[in-house]
């Protein structure tokens, strides 16, 4: 599987930009025979988003972002960080999720479970942490993802958690890992 990795300048609230750039790369990867293309952690609006997570139209342009790129997918596999409703009532309204999308749509949503509460990092004041791990398949291939510090336990001896997701999905026999980090710095 040929994979493609787009390091991009996100830019905070900047959907209509943020997808542009992402659509060239997509274009780009596709020119070079890539299965598979990974942008960062949420990706469709900038990191970190902050109290911009307070705005319905902020996550509804989020949404749109995810539509977009899907419509994409059709024939290179996407994945990509974006804010996800919560269905439930229960908890935050929201998860910092990676989404896979394949084939015109959504495949599969792995929401980050290990979230940060230190320093812009405060992202257990904004969403709801995740509580299952399913890798996903495509193309024969079985994929964990993950997003930034939901690997950071793996063989630490000291953690930084009480749990590590990878756990969850070593037993599921993933062939790798994607990994979707973000900083602002």
């Amino acid at each position: 599987m040929k994979i493609a990795i787009a390091q991009l300048n996100y830019h905070i609230g900047n959907f209509e930009g943020n997808v542009q750039n992402m659509l060239a790369a997509i274009a780009k990867a596709k020119e070079q025979g890539a299965d598979l293309i990974c942008f960062g952690e949420l990706a469709t609006c900038g990191y970190p988003p902050r109290d911009f997570l307070e705005f319905e139209d902020f996550i509804e342009l989020a949404q749109k972002t995810i539509a977009d790129l899907a419509e994409a997918s059709t024939d290179i596999a996407i994945v990509v960080g974006a804010p996800c409703k919560n269905p439930v009532p229960e908890g935050k309204d929201l998860f910092n999720a990676a989404y896979f999308l394949a084939e015109g749509k959504v495949l599969h949503i792995q929401h980050k479970t290990l979230l940060p509460t230190y320093d812009v990092f405060d992202e257990y004041r904004y969403f709801e942490p995740g509580s299952s791990h399913q890798v996903v398949a495509y193309k024969g291939k079985r994929i964990a993802l993950t997003i930034c510090e939901d690997i950071w336990n793996i063989g630490n001896e000291n953690p930084l958690y009480t749990i590590c997701p990878m756990d969850e999905m070593m037993p599921q026999k993933p062939d790798f890992i994607i990994n979707l980090s973000a900083s602002p710095f």
